[in-house]
């Protein structure tokens, strides 16, 4: 599986061996909760705003521990203030499924020798067959 935001790429996939794992997705919609005094309960009112977060975990090797190093600093620093389409690609039909409205809500980084592991967060709308 391949995923990108915009034309970074955040998981490159099997053939880079950049699959991503520790995948999880959380759906939640906005809900107004309305009491009264003396009420026997509460009522829910659906709002209809869908919003989705996925988090994902990547792991990648370099070549060097200097170039795992400056490439940790350089991938954090373009995904600043990123807001885009977020493209999951399927391996290998090629099929792709969209988050639009995608934001990166944070990204965890660390080292461990020359291999960096990357723990997105990114939440958007709901999900596409195509571009809304």
């Amino acid at each position: 599986m391949k995923i990108l935001i915009g034309d970074i790429v955040l998981a490159g996939g099997e053939e880079v061996n950049q699959s991503p794992y520790d995948i999880s997705i959380l759906n939640e919609r906005d809900i107004q909760i309305a009491g009264s005094l003396r009420g026997t309960s509460a009522k829910g009112f659906d709002r209809g705003n869908q919003k989705t977060t996925v988090t994902f975990t990547v792991a990648r090797r370099h070549d060097s521990i200097e170039a795992a190093q400056r490439f940790i600093l350089e991938h954090a620093a373009s995904l600043n203030g990123l807001e885009n389409n977020l493209r999951i690609i399927e391996e290998p039909s090629g099929d792709t499924i969209y988050l639009p409205h995608a934001v990166i809500r944070n990204v965890q980084s660390s080292l461990s020798v020359n291999v960096t592991t990357h723990i997105y967060q990114i939440i958007g709308g709901n999900f596409s067959t195509s571009i809304n």
